[in-house]
């Protein structure tokens, strides 16, 4: 479990400063991309361990357990908020809000 730590700070850093601070320089969305690039990171980061360990369960093991909340489980988790932080960015700069 030790060795998925650099990686899980790693993919941490660039989830929550990294797409964060690159949104600043945004013209129209400037230090509220910040906040909202917290809130949608914050959101996918639950939703996925929710998500992925209720199916894991209800297909696999037919809810015999809880589910597993550790390293393996949070990195998977932030994986999952830089995809959808990454399309966030792809739809911002391709459209705008009115």
């Amino acid at each position: 479990m030790i060795t998925y730590f650099p990686m899980f700070m790693d993919v941490h850093v660039m989830v929550f400063v990294g797409f964060g601070f690159l949104m600043v320089f945004l013209k129209t969305y400037c230090w509220s991309s910040i906040g909202f690039n917290y809130l949608a990171a914050a959101w996918a980061l639950q939703c996925s361990v929710v998500f992925e360990g209720f199916w894991h369960k209800a297909i696999i093991t037919n809810f015999a357990s809880k589910i597993p909340f550790n390293i393996i489980s949070v990195v998977r988790a932030d994986f999952c908020a830089a995809a959808c932080l990454i399309t966030m960015g792809a739809i911002l700069g391709k459209t705008t809000f009115p």
